[in-house]
Parts: structure tokens; sequence; C-alpha cells
């Protein structure tokens, strides 16, 4: 039988996936499968990329937010000032780039949308969202059985596996549908105290089955390492971790901050920088 840990939604917590991998592998896990959104706005930044090597992650596939990341830099001249969200994308963008090797930023380029997986002759077809796009709501858990269809739309598995909407979920596409979709809910912290994984365990018979898990811990060491290393909107990824609310929208509260660190003129800085550019040029090539 192997044991393949589904995880999704890291979005920088990096001590959320320490707890995860350690009670994973106490459950006899080998093996990661990563279904998207890798970085910000928590803390992580290269040494989480090294972190899900290490732990041998097998199969990543590409988030919004990692989509994100990689815009930025194909698209840095097109920055409107005037729009505080993506002022605060862009300085995440700079701080996590601050953090990663030439190597480790190229990997993100390279991460695909989908990925198929077979094991014990079960295949299994993994994405973040929808298998040609990676945000919005279409696989929320109330969506229809038509939306759920999509995901077998350029393959034949009998199992697809994605994240994106954070909540664990299993069901059949529809009825009289044999297929199965899983998702294994977040590991960052924002709808609870704790973080979700699921464990997959495919037998050589071709059977298979998934446990899924809920970690608790303290968001103090998390919010002491993004103290450390100077995370932007701190107070922002702090009501996040501490009270689960979303500031990805939060316009005013973006702009408060922009204000008060003088976030545009800094990234406006940034991108002036002739070694930007050049750095943004060579991944646009």
């Amino acid at each position: 039988m192997r044991k393949i840990g589904l995880i999704s939604d890291i979005h920088g917590n990096i001590t959320a996936v320490e707890h995860v991998i350690r009670d994973a592998r106490e459950n006899g896990v080998d093996e990661f499968w990563f279904l998207g959104d890798l970085l910000m706005p928590g803390p992580g930044r290269g040494e989480l990329i090294e972190l899900l090597q290490k732990s041998n992650t097998t199969a990543f596939v590409k988030g919004n937010w990692d989509g994100c990341f990689t815009s930025v830099i194909e698209e840095y001249d097109t920055i409107n000032y005037e729009d505080p969200e993506e002022v605060y994308i862009f300085k995440l963008v700079k701080y996590v780039m601050e953090g990663m090797t030439d190597e480790q930023v190229q990997f993100m380029f390279d991460i695909p949308m989908t990925v198929e997986k077979e094991v014990n002759g079960v295949k299994f077809h993994l994405s973040h969202n929808l298998p040609d796009k990676f945000n919005g709501g279409d696989l929320v858990v109330h969506q229809s059985a038509a939306n759920f269809t999509r995901l077998f739309d350029h393959t034949d598995a009998k199992v697809a596996i994605y994240g994106h909407i954070h909540e664990p979920l299993i069901r059949q596409v529809g009825m009289g549908d044999e297929r199965k979709v899983i998702n294994p809910g977040a590991i960052s912290a924002t709808k609870g105290k704790g973080s979700n994984y699921a464990i997959l365990r495919v037998n050589e018979d071709a059977t298979w089955s998934v446990e899924f898990k809920y970690i608790i811990h303290k968001h103090e060491n998390e919010l002491e390492y993004a103290r450390h290393y100077e995370l932007p909107y701190f107070d922002l990824y702090e009501d996040t971790m501490l009270n689960h609310i979303y500031h990805t929208h939060d316009a005013e509260g973006i702009n408060a901050n922009n204000e008060k660190y003088d976030y545009v003129e800094k990234v406006k800085t940034w991108l002036a920088d002739e070694k930007t550019q050049i750095i943004f040029r060579k991944y646009k090539e």
C-alpha cells in the first residue's frame, strides 16, 4: 500500500506545513502531492520550496497565487500604482524574491497547471482548480455536477484532486457517475485554528481510500517568524492568523499599510532599478 500526503494552499505559512509534514510522517506518509498556492502572503520563501522538495513532494501544480508571482515578473511594467491590491502583490513578490535563488524562481515558472499520477493502476488527475483556470469559484462545494465534470475534460483518470477552496471534500461527480473528486483543504490557517490535509491510501489491488486530517497548532511561532523576516503587511497577516480574516481584497486595509510604510515608493524604486529589470527580462525571454 502507498500512503501519499495531499497538501494544498500553504500560502507561505512555513510553520504550519512543518506541523503537517511531521504529522503525516508519523502516520506513515513518505510522499506528498502539492496542489497549488505555495507562496504569499505568509513569510515562507525559498526555504519553503526546499522543505517540500526534501520531503519527497513528487507532484506540484500551479495555484492562482503562484500565477500572481510569475505574472508580476512577466508584466512588471504594467503595474497600476493607484490600485492598492496591485501594490500589495508586487510588494509581496519583492519580499519573496529576496529570499529565493534564481533556480527557485525558475522552479515557480516551471510548475505546470495539471499533473497526472498513476499508483497501483489507479490514475489521479491533479490541478489547483479547473485544469485551465486556477482561480474563481467554479468548484466550491455547492457547485453543480457539471462543474466538477470539467475536471475530467482532458483525462481518463477516475479520480480528480484539487485545492483552492480551502475546504475538505470528497464526492462523486454526480448521480450514476463513479468518478470521484477529492479536496484535502488548506494548510494555511484561514478558516480555523489549524491545518487540513489528507492521506491517500492506494492498495496493490487498485482500491483506494482517503483520510482527512486536521492539525491544531498555535500561531505564535509563525508570527514570530514573520516578524523576524520583516514580512510586509504584517498586521494584515497577523489578523488572518489570529482571527481568520482575509485581506487579499481589503483595499482600505492595504492602502493604510501602503501609506504608513511608503510601500508605493518602495515598489517604484524596486521596479526602476536596472538590476531588477535585468532579472525580470531574463525570465520573460
